[in-house]
């Protein structure tokens, strides 16, 4: 009687979330939390880390903070379909791998190496594919509300 009254069936239709978009946000959430220890970690140990020549807590912090509140959108995004994340995450994936090269390159004038840049070089090909092949895929863009009738 109720749903007759109100109608339910109507008011909302549930899109259900695609796996491979659940995990895509499971991955862009861990690298949240990742990020989100980075900067906390960075605040308690602020004095130790200025310590060290060539590493700035300021960069630490403010990156991590940064990486963080952006990881928490575009998971909200991810997880509750809003339409604009598609391509958000697609931008974001290519600007978030970009720093991470960049601020390897810069680490070498630390004396660090490349030693593993093999290894990076496929995990950077496989977060690219795996983004882009998720949600370009119909049941992820039908949970987007990227779908549209042909004319």
């Amino acid at each position: 009687m109720v749903e007759e009254v109100l109608n339910l069936s109507d008011l909302t239709q549930v899109r259900k979330r695609p796996f491979l978009v659940t995990l895509l946000a499971v991955v862009v959430l861990s690298f949240t939390i990742i990020h989100l220890v980075r900067f906390v970690n960075t605040l308690s140990l602020w004095n130790f880390l200025a310590s060290f020549p060539g590493i700035s807590p300021p960069f630490l912090a403010l990156t991590g903070l940064f990486w963080a509140i952006v990881g928490v959108l575009l998971f909200w995004g991810l997880w509750t379909g809003k339409s604009g994340t598609p391509l958000a995450g697609r931008v974001l994936t290519v600007v978030y791998l970009g720093y991470q090269w960049l601020e390897r390159i810069l680490s070498i004038r630390l004396g660090n190496e490349l030693e593993n840049w093999p290894f990076a070089v496929g995990m950077t090909l496989i977060v690219l594919i795996f983004n882009f092949y998720t949600l370009s895929r119909t049941d992820a863009k039908a949970y987007f509300g990227e779908m549209h009738e042909p004319s």
